[in-house]
């Protein structure tokens, strides 16, 4: 019998999953906000009874480009694909002067989430939780915005890309107050997902990432500051004490071994991931226990991964089946 050792872990379920094994069209679940919230509840009952997992709350999906829609940013949602956007707002580094920040109360991606959120609250009541948040980091919200020559404009134009990281960051904080003010509850604890930062040197980290991030931790994170990114080296690492992160997720990163968080990072709980196409998808159960019980051992605090769809029910039996014998 293994000696249980307490690893918490937990499965990441996105849209693309939900509405495969609800049998729903992408397209149809973002455009209504029944057809969303009827799927997820329909979702947290079949992955329930399948992998017994503990039924989760509800809330408004509406991509990760939520953020960069408010700055005008178009979204558009293919019938059955995940969410794309139509392209970078502005061509041209100067134009950064013409950007404005939407009113996410009336327009953008933020009003359509408000409205399905009172929808989801009006249908389940106090019965579910329902959730609103979320947003992306704001280097991974300005590559968005601007596209990739961000990567070059922060040598050719550093003062506007300066400009742009400034508005991202007040947009940022502007969905946040607006989340606070709907659902009438404090945001004492935040998250950031910002991927692309992990594309800049640990010079231009410093210089173009680690200001931004710092307001809105400083401002939201006052019991909680959770990073996600998946791009960082362990370079980067060094930043995330002086940030006041409080819980690191890896996601995918190509980059980093358990052993490197442990070494550069010790004081911060993180959450090793099991990577979705690699080891879930192509993956077998044997191959799925193994690499669990090597990242455990290497002294991996916590066990997550997220699937996709065609993800074989066996290897997601096989990652249940091995994370319970460490609980």
């Amino acid at each position: 019998m293994r000696r249980k050792r307490h690893i918490p872990w937990s499965i990441g379920i996105p849209p693309e999953v939900t509405t495969e094994y609800v049998g729903v069209k992408l397209g149809e679940y973002y455009r209504s906000p029944e057809v969303m919230l009827k799927t997820q509840l329909e979702a947290r009952e079949i992955f329930h009874q399948l992998y017994g997992l503990p039924k989760s709350g509800v809330g408004p999906t509406y991509s990760s480009y939520v953020e960069a829609s408010q700055l005008g940013v178009e979204v558009i949602f293919p019938e059955d694909n995940v969410p794309m956007v139509k392209g970078p707002v502005i061509t041209n580094a100067k134009d950064v002067c013409k950007l404005e920040i939407l009113n996410p109360l009336r327009q953008g991606l933020m009003a359509r989430a408000i409205q399905t959120y009172q929808y989801m609250k009006r249908q389940v009541g106090d019965s579910i939780p329902v959730g609103l948040g979320g947003t992306e980091g704001p280097v991974t919200t300005a590559v968005i915005v601007r596209g990739q020559d961000f990567f070059v404009d922060i040598f050719l134009h550093p003062r506007e890309m300066h400009k742009l990281l400034e508005l991202v960051t007040e947009a940022s904080f502007l969905i946040r107050r607006t989340i606070e003010k709907v659902t009438g509850e404090p945001i004492r604890g935040t998250g950031i997902a910002d991927d692309f930062s992990g594309m800049l040197s640990p010079e231009q980290y410093h210089e173009f990432a680690f200001p931004y991030q710092k307001q809105i931790y400083d401002a939201f994170g006052k019991e909680g500051s959770r990073l996600h990114s998946e791009l960082l080296r362990k370079e980067h690492l060094k930043f995330l004490p002086e940030l006041g992160v409080t819980h690191y997720d890896p996601g995918c990163d190509q980059y980093l071994e358990v052993q490197d968080i442990v070494e550069e990072i010790p004081q911060i709980p993180f959450s090793f991931n099991l990577k979705t196409s690699q080891d879930m998808m192509q993956g077998t159960p044997e191959s799925i226990r193994a690499k669990y019980v090597q990242a455990v051992e290497e002294s991996a605090p916590e066990m997550y991964t997220e699937i996709c769809r065609g993800t074989p029910r066996e290897n997601i039996e096989a990652f249940i089946k091995i994370a319970k014998e460490y609980e």
